[in-house]
């Protein structure tokens, strides 16, 4: 088994982990020296990716698997410290927090039926700016603006993205993520697959200036500090933009914006 350098578990465990800590995804052995990540929703017939016994071995050595037994042997899932790792990579500006976030599985109306969406109950980047005010003491967002960012968020959790840090969304519109093979439709659940109609139909109503800011700060859980080093944006002007983008996006969706100031 070939050594494996910090650096490199790091970049591996970025790949995997993103795929990894979707709902019911579990690694089976393939042959001695390979893993096969799986994923109910491609109903399991072949691995989504492979990784090999070494980065394996590291998982296990960092307590990031879940050993269980089943008919067809032994698979691993994620276990709560792999999680609490990915959470940290993903919010890098307060690895704390996003560690400590607490993150469950609902049941909630949507379109007529219930379905399961997960949640960060602790609070939501939205909620927390809703809480904020700005110098003329009213909140950074209105209930309008919150809701249609919960929303974008609701679907962007059911379309099944992954977390990501560059501005091209056209994949939204092909159906296809970036890296991977091009998808068959049939292995997408159509609540997955409506869900991104929906998403590209509110990006394309939002437009192309707008959309990043909202992904960053809705969907990807990001604060406007971060998103403002990321972009290179100046300092406070992301605060603005993300309210310009969610009135645009609310009046997509149909939600009355006040035509108030707000906390600027």
């Amino acid at each position: 088994m070939n050594a494996v350098s910090e650096r490199q578990f790091e970049r591996e465990a970025r790949r995997i982990l993103q795929w990894f800590v979707q709902p019911e995804s579990y690694l089976t052995q393939l042959s001695p020296n390979e893993f096969g990540l799986f994923q109910p929703r491609n109903r399991s017939r072949k691995p989504v990716l492979r990784l090999d016994a070494s980065i394996w071995d590291q998982f296990q050595k960092h307590d990031f698997l879940t050993v269980r037994k089943g008919e067809n042997g032994l698979s691993w899932t994620l276990s709560e410290a792999g999680r609490a790792y990915w959470r940290r990579e993903m919010s890098a500006s307060d690895p704390f927090q996003a560690q400590h976030q607490m993150r469950v599985r609902r049941r909630v109306p949507h379109d007529g039926r219930l379905i399961d969406v997960e949640y960060n109950e602790a609070e939501t980047s939205l909620s927390w700016l809703s809480k904020r005010k700005g110098a003329n003491g009213k909140p950074l967002l209105t209930d309008e603006q919150v809701d249609a960012g919960e929303r974008l968020r609701r679907d962007f959790t059911i379309a099944q993205m992954n977390p990501r840090t560059t501005a091209d969304w056209s994949f939204v519109f092909s159906g296809n993520t970036p890296g991977q093979r091009p998808r068959d439709p049939a292995e997408m659940s159509d609540m997955a697959l409506a869900a991104r109609e929906r998403l590209a139909r509110a990006f394309d109503a939002v437009g192309d200036g707008l959309v990043n800011v909202l992904v960053e700060a809705c969907c990807n859980q990001r604060g406007l500090e971060e998103i403002e080093r990321s972009f290179g944006w100046p300092q406070r002007s992301a605060k603005v933009v993300l309210q310009i983008a969610l009135d645009q996006l609310a009046r997509h969706y149909g939600i009355t914006v006040p035509n108030n100031g707000r906390g600027r």
